[in-house]
């Protein structure tokens, strides 16, 4: 091993990189202040009694091993938080796919206007969150919302609904809501993907006779495939991270119909200050996510082995 490093040529010494590495200390000491030492910590307290309502209890700050986590999966309150995880993440997500592709296929078409049309297409995305769920509470509302003054003057409904008062419309309430706000960021991966399909396949095909169905199924998806999946895992990331939408609109509420994973973490920690139980739900979802991550990186290797 001796020999090798012997033998290594200039340029890869540490010597001959020591300015490289000085330009790149401050970003890793920040990194280490502020993701790294935060992470362990937060693990750390995941296996001490840290109940901040209980803080004069002889056995606050006291190692408890894995109770916390075995107090977790006991409680349905949690169990229900990791459910409404899933529906909120799977149908987001298959209706940002589907909405998004639609979308990005019209406006990779040549359409008069069509730069303006794409740059509307990302306001949703620009809007911030906070106005973006002011909007939604007002469009929401039972007695000034045009939900409700709409279906009302078409018969649909006979009296005014709170749709996000509602255990039955809440959480499709919120979804409707993240679709508009997120679809615009799946959709840009999308034409992106499109804008390197070349235009010459679709000439040929439509000579051959193929028509625009045949040209989806056997030019378009076959091209974008590999791009599509790796943006539709970095949605589901995002999605499944989206605490704003639904903390905004309902805070997990009513009676937790809406409360999913990341609003059940927070609840716990900066509302019933239970921090160290609040640490271990954070930690499983730290696995969640680090799962997706690596799941996403891999495909990111695998699309550049295959160009």
């Amino acid at each position: 091993m001796m020999g090798n490093k012997k033998n290594l040529p200039k340029e890869y010494t540490f010597r001959h990189n020591l300015n490289g590495y000085l330009l790149i200390a401050p970003a890793l000491l920040a990194i280490l202040a502020l993701s790294i030492y935060p992470l362990l910590q937060g693990i750390a307290i995941s296996f001490l009694n840290y109940d901040m309502t209980r803080s004069n209890a002889p056995n606050f700050g006291t190692f408890v091993g894995l109770r916390n986590y075995a107090v977790i999966f006991a409680n349905p309150k949690y169990i229900q938080s990791v459910s409404n995880s899933v529906v909120w993440t799977l149908v987001n997500l298959a209706a940002q796919v589907g909405l998004a592709l639609v979308v990005a296929l019209v406006l990779n078409e040549r359409l008069r206007g069509r730069g303006l049309f794409r740059t509307v297409a990302l306001l949703p995305w620009a809007i911030p969150a906070a106005i973006s769920a002011l909007t939604f509470s007002a469009l929401y509302d039972t007695k000034i919302g045009i939900f409700n003054v709409i279906l009302l003057e078409l018969g649909v409904i006979e009296a005014p609904v709170s749709w996000l008062g509602n255990i039955s419309t809440a959480m499709p309430a919120v979804i409707v809501a993240n679709i508009w706000k997120s679809t615009p960021f799946l959709m840009i991966f999308i034409l992106a993907a499109l804008q390197g399909v070349s235009h010459d396949m679709y000439e040929s095909a439509s000579i051959d006779g193929a028509g625009k169905v045949k040209r989806f199924f056997y030019i378009t998806m076959p091209n974008i495939k590999e791009p599509m999946a790796v943006a539709v895992i970095l949605n589901a990331i995002s999605i499944f991270n989206n605490f704003n939408a639904i903390w905004l609109l309902t805070k997990g509420g009513p009676l937790n119909s809406t409360e999913i994973m990341y609003t059940y973490a927070y609840r716990q920690a900066f509302v019933d200050h239970k921090f160290g139980y609040a640490a271990a739900v954070s930690v499983i979802i730290f696995l969640v996510i680090a799962v997706l991550t690596v799941i996403y990186v891999k495909m990111i290797g695998a699309d550049k082995d295959g160009r």
